[in-house]
């Protein structure tokens, strides 16, 4: 019997060092993998991804401020662009991905409908049986290892995160290219670590902007491969990372500090 292959969460700054030629200090990376030997196993094939949800949970509470686009309000096989929304934090349009990048459904209540034409019931079976899923709800961006795909917001932010399945079982590579006013200021790799026979490996991939670090752009950059398939879901937006310990130590001293201020001088009235 097979045995399945788990990837160990990776939380943390290390996986930075396999960013491209540009330095990737600027960012601290949240990154968990699960692989997934079974993708046709509809009971349990996505249900068991710890590591990717703990990196999630880690990113999470390492920003404020932030909004989520699942892409359910999309018309499934909706393309590029999409306006997509992150909730109060930003707008964004997705744009890119050639003709094969589309809003995907894995909605399994569309199988058993007899009013479900035959196309899309054979499009969801396909998508389950190579082993991807939506992370929440039932739909997801499906895009490919051939052409680029670019994320454009209508302000600055410090963070971005998302998860994604089955990436890399046919050799693809991404780097996420981040832009701020049209300047290239960091690449990161997506250090995924699935291969040939693995479908549907799960990951969170993660990152947050140390001290004032935003962009305004993140362009996924493929690697040309044809035929490699994967899915985006959940993309999550942070406005700001959530402030150091030392910067918080620094807040309450200048707090303490008016606030004794105060006092003096409400003592001082009192006096006179």
């Amino acid at each position: 019997m097979y045995q399945p292959k788990i990837i160990l969460g990776i939380v943390g700054t290390a996986i930075a060092s396999l960013s491209a030629a540009l330095p990737a200090h600027a960012f601290s990376i949240y990154f968990g993998q699960d692989a997934n030997p079974n993708p046709t196993d509809f009971a349990n094939t996505f249900d068991d991804i710890v590591n990717s949800r703990a990196a999630e949970t880690a990113f999470l509470n390492a920003i404020t401020g932030e909004g989520t686009e699942d892409f359910e309000g999309f018309t499934a096989f909706s393309d590029a662009p999409l306006d997509i929304f992150f909730d109060a934090v930003a707008t964004a349009t997705l744009s890119g991905g050639g003709v094969a990048s589309e809003v995907k459904t894995v909605d399994k209540s569309l199988l058993d409908d007899p009013g479900t034409p035959a196309s899309v019931k054979a499009d969801i079976l396909r998508e389950i049986e190579k082993g991807r899923n939506a992370s929440s709800g039932t739909q997801y961006w499906l895009t490919n290892g051939a052409q680029d795909f670019q994320v454009n917001f209508d302000t600055e932010v410090a963070a971005f995160g998302f998860y994604g399945y089955d990436l890399g079982d046919y050799d693809a590579t991404t780097y996420l290219d981040l832009y701020r006013g049209g300047e290239l200021i960091s690449s990161l790799l997506i250090p995924n670590g699935e291969t040939a026979g693995i479908n549907g490996s799960a990951f969170y991939f993660g990152f947050v902007g140390n001290g004032n670090q935003t962009f305004d752009q993140v362009n996924f950059r493929m690697n040309g491969v044809t035929g490699d398939e994967f899915a985006f879901d959940d993309m999550t937006v942070g406005s700001q990372p959530v402030p150091e310990p030392a910067s918080l130590l620094g807040l309450l001293g200048v707090t303490a500090a008016v606030t004794t201020l105060l006092k003096r001088r409400d003592a001082s009235k009192s006096e006179s």
